[in-house]
């Protein structure tokens, strides 16, 4: 398939293991990960990434300023700021159009965790979900 075959694009599949790393998902015939999928990737990785983390290589602006809120306690007005952290970096891909529902959550018994649930409208109207557990503790 064509990468502009889907107006979302296609690359290597990435595997997220629980403790923040990714590495790619090798397989013989090129695992690839395309459309609405390739979006939530996308957007995951922007999340993790910490915004200007990339600029040598022409990526200034990619990136999420979630990493300044490690170690920081979990209270409502850090949790709205994570909020707005995560709704500037999901808007910063030109393919996502709107957030229609971004909820941050502390996750019980488990100081410092969070969970990060989105539901965004893409560039022509397709809708995707994004989950992310993150451990800012």
């Amino acid at each position: 398939m064509n990468p502009r075959d889907t107006p979302f694009g296609d690359d290597l599949r990435l595997i997220f293991d629980g403790d923040g790393r990714a590495d790619i998902a090798w397989s013989a015939d090129g695992d690839r990960v395309r459309g609405l999928d390739n979006l939530v990737q996308a957007l995951t990785v922007r999340l993790l990434v910490q915004r200007g983390e990339l600029a040598t290589l022409t990526h200034p602006r990619f990136g999420s300023r979630v990493h300044e809120l490690l170690g920081v306690r979990l209270t409502r007005a850090t949790l709205d700021l994570l909020r707005r952290h995560v709704r500037r970096a999901l808007l910063g891909d030109s393919r996502v159009e709107a957030i229609e529902v971004l909820t941050v959550e502390p996750v019980a018994g488990q100081p410092g965790a969070v969970q990060i649930a989105a539901t965004v409208r893409a560039r022509g109207g397709a809708r995707t979900d994004l989950g992310l557990a993150l451990d800012l503790g």
